[in-house]
């Protein structure tokens, strides 16, 4: 596979946007402009904050990124993705810590935005054990488990290798941000399962990637959709049995935020020991032009939280 640079992803998803419109599938996404929006001039590539609370290190995180303010404008209508797949408690390092989500939302909120979604394709039951439906609903969100097909619609994939079109869940495609949460787990076929591969809840057809070529669909699929922000919750990590657990765990106490995909996916690879260059998500979606899996080339920064 032949890389290509940031430039011709840029260009070739703005091309993508015309597509929309022309084909008359729906005016072109909001969630396109992600794709060629600046990133400003000195700005983090990763803010990394470790050793306080959920909440307080993905403040940290964000604070250093420059602010919800930066990605959060009035008005906005803002989805969150977590990753709610288990029907696990927080404990189990199976689902977004519902306390990193509780404060996205509340900055969200204080930022100006008009709503605050907060949708994944998950089971309901999962949303309720996790404590996501209770500490999200409480703190203003509104929480849709996306298991009905009505909730979607198709897109063309126009790089996909593998994947000809998705179906993506129609909110966040009218989304004015979206903002993708998961958790850092290890996984039983991809080995890890990070911010590339929690984008999987965000469209219908799981079972075809898994039966088809997990590592490429997930690269496929990150040519399409990009998040405005990412914010990698590795407060407790799942290190093995995952991506359902239970298995062993370590308390990392770390946020990572940023809004490379392949950046924020090489970095956390490393907090499993891994390196990216192996992992073939990373390294398929890196060649496809999404994102620079070269830690040596970031403006990295880590934040101490007491």
């Amino acid at each position: 596979m032949d890389k290509i640079s940031r430039r011709e992803f840029l260009i070739r998803g703005a091309a993508l946007g015309l597509a929309y419109a022309g084909l008359g599938l729906i005016s072109t996404p909001k969630i396109l402009k992600a794709m060629s929006e600046p990133t400003p001039s000195g700005a983090l590539d990763l803010a990394i904050a470790r050793g306080g609370t959920p909440a307080d290190n993905t403040i940290k995180a964000i604070q250093s990124l420059g602010g919800i303010e930066r990605f959060v404008k009035k008005g906005n209508k803002v989805v969150l993705k977590p990753n709610c797949l288990a029907a696990n408690p927080p404990e189990i390092a199976s689902t977004t810590n519902p306390d990193v989500m509780e404060v996205m939302i509340k900055m969200c909120l204080q930022a100006g935005a008009s709503e605050v979604l907060v949708i994944s394709h998950d089971p309901e039951r999962s949303f309720q054990i996790s404590g996501i439906t209770e500490t999200c609903s409480r703190a203003g969100a509104r929480v849709v488990a996306a298991n009905s097909r009505d909730l979607y619609q198709s897109v063309p994939v126009f790089r996909g290798r593998l994947l000809q079109n998705v179906e993506i869940i129609k909110e966040i495609l009218d989304a004015d941000v979206f903002i993708n949460i998961p958790i850092a787990k290890h996984h039983s076929q991809t080995d890890v399962t990070l911010s590339m591969k929690n984008l999987m809840g965000i469209n219908w057809n799981r079972g075809y990637f898994h039966q088809n070529g997990l590592d490429q669909a997930i690269a496929d699929l990150n040519t399409v959709v990009r998040p405005n922000l990412i914010i990698m919750d590795a407060n407790r990590i799942l290190l093995t049995n995952g991506p359902g657990g239970p298995g062993q765990t370590r308390d990392d106490k770390t946020v990572i935020a940023g809004t490379d995909p392949v950046a924020m996916d090489a970095y956390t690879a490393t907090l499993f020991n891994r390196t990216p260059q192996d992992k073939q998500h990373i390294r398929y979606a890196y060649e496809f032009g999404v994102g620079e899996m070269n830690l040596n080339k970031l403006n990295i920064k880590e934040i101490p939280v007491n």
